[in-house]
């Protein structure tokens, strides 16, 4: 009875996480980092509105990367290769965040 309960809190807890970690990412006044990793960790790897999330920025990334005006073209490739570091920054930090809590 609880186990349900449970998966649900995380979820919801997991969402709110992620929703104020892009905020916090968009709007200079709230760090962001802080609520997107735990966030991500509780909401797992096999989230579905996580995985689609992932690929609507790469598919965005690349559609700017693959533009024909050079400033926008340059402009895509930097954020593309910003954010494949990113993502190979932050996956070590979400993995130790997500052993820890399955603890």
């Amino acid at each position: 009875m609880y186990l349900p309960l449970l998966l649900l809190l995380r979820r919801v807890i997991g969402a709110i996480c992620v929703t104020i970690g892009i905020l916090g990412i968009l709007l200079p006044i709230l760090p962001g980092w802080p609520f997107l990793i735990p966030g991500i960790a509780l909401l797992g790897p096999r989230d579905p509105i996580l995985r689609t999330l992932h690929l609507l920025i790469i598919r965005f990334l690349k559609y700017i990367k693959s533009r024909k005006t050079p400033w926008l073209a340059r402009t895509g490739e930097y954020l593309y290769d910003a954010y494949k570091k990113t993502r190979h920054t932050v996956t070590p930090l979400i993995i130790k965040m997500e052993l820890t809590l399955e603890r």
